[in-house]
């Protein structure tokens, strides 16, 4: 269920604070469980993802996960000789998965934040990904203070806006601006290209929490060693930004 709120100052100050939080909601869930108490021991990876994050994770017409993340974690697990087997969550039950082993892995635009660190095994950071304030060209503006009396859409039960349904109240006139990660605003700003939108972006490049990490259980090092290796390496040749170049827009 979403709603529209208004924004005060001080609400717009925690907003601020919580962008990395940023997230959506997905369509099934998995059942299957990892019971391995130390490390991944067979050579497929259970890896949960968000069916709602483009172009990071989202989903086909055929039913497959596709995205940006998608193809950086498949590529890695390839390239050690594993089949990876994506489980289609909805947001807090990707965590779940995690805390519960019955995923080894999670990806999908997730922000580094300290609560995070404490509970899990964090990767390597291996994409900016600022905040993005969408609005239409009629509307006004320049700097994130100029939200304070913005109407956002944002979803229950979640820190950043749906963008897929946020993106119609926007262009109805329900909502002021619209805002989540960079890449998924300017995602659907694409998709809609008769409507002359602007973007602000908010971020640091020197702030943990403006990037994306995966995730995995505290006892799977060997998982999240792989994958930091594996980001070096398509660091190394290239291909890491030939993915970026893919998916996300200039």
């Amino acid at each position: 269920m979403k709603h529209t709120v208004f924004f005060n100052q001080g609400v717009m100050i925690g907003v601020i604070c919580i962008i990395g939080l940023l997230s959506a909601c997905g369509k099934k869930q998995s059942t299957t469980q990892n019971t391995d108490d130390t490390n991944i021991s067979t050579k497929t990876i259970q890896v949960a993802v968000n069916s709602n994050m483009p172009p990071f994770a989202y989903i086909d017409d055929k039913g497959n996960p596709i995205g940006f993340d998608v193809e950086v974690i498949t590529h890695i697990a390839q390239k050690n000789g594993y089949t990876v087997k994506f489980n289609i969550l909805p947001w807090q039950d990707m965590f779940k998965s995690v805390e519960q082993n019955i995923s080894d892995l999670a990806i999908s635009s997730i922000s580094y934040t300290t609560e995070r660190e404490g509970k899990y095994l964090l990767s390597n950071p291996y994409v900016y990904m600022p905040a993005g304030v969408l609005s239409l060209n009629d509307t006004t503006i320049n700097s994130m203070s100029d939200l304070k009396p913005m109407r956002l859409g944002v979803q229950d039960g979640a820190i950043f806006v749906d963008v897929a349904m946020s993106f119609q109240d926007l262009i109805n006139g329900k909502v002021d601006a619209i805002m989540s990660d960079k890449q998924i605003v300017q995602h659907f700003a694409k998709s809609y290209p008769q409507y002359k939108t602007n973007l602000l972006e908010y971020g640091n490049v020197n702030d943990k929490g403006s990037y994306a990490v995966a995730i995995a259980p505290k006892n799977k090092t060997q998982i999240i060693n792989m994958f930091n290796q594996g980001l070096s390496d398509m660091r190394a040749t290239g291909e890491l930004t030939k993915l970026e170049e893919k998916w996300f827009e200039k």
